[in-house]
């Protein structure tokens, strides 16, 4: 049991129809028909590295990632203490985030063919 430990994030993503769900403990998910499985998290390789810099008192994150309907970046999260933000991405837009800047924290991004990633940051 994680009490709810937010570094402890569950992550799911339904193949049919790209649902994206979380859970801070185990839990029994289901979509469309079928249960899920939570995401493994992987660190990234050149291929799915992500650029962050801090940048006006923000977090500032971009990548030259693919982006078409096959093969992209569906959302990046970031993790820290009690808080969880995620930015959904969509296939052909930039990947181009701001996020708050948290001094700390794990930052988490999942891609359609590779899985998902993490970073501490």
């Amino acid at each position: 049991m994680t009490n709810g430990n937010m570094k402890k994030m569950r992550f799911y993503r339904c193949p049919a129809c790209g649902n994206l769900l979380f859970s801070t403990d185990d839990a029994d998910v289901t979509c469309c028909g079928a249960k899920l499985t939570n995401l493994v998290m992987h660190k990234p390789d050149e291929e799915n590295a992500l650029q962050i810099e801090h940048s006006d008192g923000e977090w500032y994150i971009t990548a030259p990632h693919e982006m078409h309907r096959e093969h992209y970046i569906s959302f990046v999260a970031f993790l820290a203490g009690d808080t969880m933000i995620v930015k959904k991405q969509y296939p052909e837009w930039g990947l181009d985030v701001r996020l708050p800047y948290i001094r700390h924290g794990m930052l988490l991004w999942y891609c359609t063919r590779d899985g998902l990633f993490y970073q501490n940051i």
